[in-house]
């Protein structure tokens, strides 16, 4: 068995096609699926369901996929053991943050830790959001970065885990401008011409969040899917190319605003907020974690009270 058959099986659970699992794996689609008949004859059972259109995974591929999982992981930190960067040490310290918030929001956000302790050697990983949280409920990660929407919450026991608020964001949907300005698309949209829909993966957290705004919309909004990634990146670069209509995190796209590479596309009724958290165990005895999460809740603390004055005193 390879590695890179496990790698490829769980791309395709997460992309739940064998042409974009092939793109993404920068492979041919032959090739990819020679590696996943490979995985399946060397385990002896079926992973796909070939009888059913789509893909879907059999009982034996569901069952697989966390072994598949937490086996990649471990072979991960064994080779980070190997190569003499063992984690766990008293100064590292593993994140797991959000693929969106990986790109904006953590290397600023890094660097002003850094600042302050300066024999931080952090460990990170770009993740889906149900995979950080995984991660974080079986000891795989130790601070774990993510978006949170009380509609969408993140199944983590606060009797386990506790959490700060590190930032708010908003999700606004967003077009190229037109010579003159304005958005090339506008919100809602009409039936004989629907905007062309530039969305994220249906399975991730940021898709649900734009589900969500849609359902809680007071008029309906006229969409035709167009393209679908898991990277807010790739729907940026769509949009500011002129294809379509995206929601997109303020900010991911603060320098296109400034730049007028962007416009909104729609009023604060298609938009929401969302709060940037950071999470850890409480069984959790890295003395360094305890220090971050310290250095956090004081800032956070002092710039609340900054705010309370700003208010008193306008």
């Amino acid at each position: 068995m390879q590695i890179k058959w496990i790698e490829d099986f769980l791309t395709l659970t997460d992309t739940h096609a064998f042409s974009r699992a092939a793109e993404r794996r920068n492979v041919s689609q032959p090739t990819f699926s020679r590696h996943i008949q490979a995985l399946e004859h060397w385990l002896g059972v079926e992973l796909i369901d070939r009888s059913m259109q789509g893909v879907h995974l059999t009982a034996a591929g569901r069952i697989f996929r966390g072994f598949a999982a937490d086996l990649l992981r471990r072979t991960y930190d064994m080779r980070t053991v190997l190569r003499g960067q063992a984690p766990g040490s008293a100064e590292t310290v593993h994140f797991s943050v959000a693929h969106t918030l990986s790109l904006f929001f953590f290397p600023p956000w890094l660097s002003r830790l850094k600042a302050e302790m300066r024999n931080v050697i952090a460990r990170v990983s770009s993740v889906n959001i149900s995979e950080g949280a995984s991660a974080l409920a079986e000891g795989g990660t130790e601070l774990l970065i993510i978006y949170h929407h009380p509609q969408l919450p993140v199944l983590l026991s606060p009797e386990r885990f506790e959490h700060q608020v590190l930032a708010k964001d908003i999700m606004r949907p967003f077009s190229a401008p037109l010579k003159d300005g304005t958005p090339r698309f506008t919100l809602p949209g009409s039936i004989d011409r629907p905007l062309p829909f530039l969305a994220y993966s249906p399975s991730t957290y940021l898709a649900h969040t734009v589900e969500m705004i849609l359902f809680n919309a007071n008029q309906r909004c006229h969409l035709e899917r167009a393209f679908d990634t898991h990277m807010s990146e790739a729907l940026k670069a769509m949009v500011i190319e002129g294809h379509g209509i995206a929601w997109l995190p303020e900010s991911c796209v603060s320098k296109e605003l400034a730049q007028k590479a962007l416009v909104s596309a729609g009023s604060t009724a298609w938009s929401c907020t969302l709060e940037v958290r950071l999470y850890r165990s409480r069984e959790n005895t890295n003395p360094l974690v305890d220090r971050i999460w310290s250095f956090f809740r004081k800032r956070i603390a002092a710039e609340n009270a900054s705010a309370d004055t700003r208010d008193e005193h306008p």
